[in-house]
């Protein structure tokens, strides 16, 4: 019966993981916190009006081609979670956090949710 339930619990966190899909990170300036790529108005005024994510793009070594990208598919009418979040995936682990840290010089707090 252990083994039963053993077995149960791995079949049923597998599917759980299953439905985790990738993601990018949190960005969160002035009380609100978005994920990188999500389509929302107020993540496009935060960081594409503003001007802050050709800002952040511009201080990191991301090949030009992706900055481009990452730039397209979260400012422009062809916005694209999905889109935003396979570049991100492409990048490199120290791209990944240069991109962090550029955010961060530029007054955002990575990965935290303010209440």
């Amino acid at each position: 019966m252990k083994t039963y339930t053993a077995l149960l619990a791995a079949v049923l966190s597998a599917v759980f993981l299953m439905g985790c899909g990738a993601t990018t990170f949190i960005i969160s300036k002035d009380n609100r916190a978005y994920y990188l790529g999500r389509k929302s108005d107020s993540l496009h005024r935060m960081i594409c009006l503003s001007g802050d994510l050709e800002a952040v793009l511009a201080e990191t070594s991301i090949p030009d081609d992706l900055k481009k990208d990452l730039y397209r598919y979260n400012c422009t009418d062809e916005r694209s979670k999905e889109k935003v979040v396979a570049l991100y995936s492409y990048l490199t682990p120290e791209e990944k956090l240069e991109l962090q840290s550029a955010f961060r010089r530029h007054g955002y707090t990575i990965n935290y949710v303010p209440c």
